[in-house]
């Protein structure tokens, strides 16, 4: 998991979208996807890659259940 981790510049946590999708035991494309039709924002960006603090797990773990 510690691969798909970061920190902001306040030294908050966040997970990009293959470490949620780990955690919610689905596709990282799916994550992505889903994450693109809430409108949901990366948290944070380092490098290429866009992390997401970990309260956004709820919101996306209810959407996945609901398609």
């Amino acid at each position: 998991r510690e691969e798909h981790m970061a920190t902001d510049d306040r030294g908050r946590e966040g997970l990009s979208a293959g470490a949620l999708a780990k955690e919610l035991g689905v596709s990282a494309g799916r994550v992505k996807k889903t994450l693109v039709s809430l409108g949901i924002e990366p948290d944070f960006i380092k490098g290429n890659c866009g992390y997401y603090y970990a309260e956004r797990t709820a919101r996306l773990k209810k959407a996945l259940t609901e398609t």
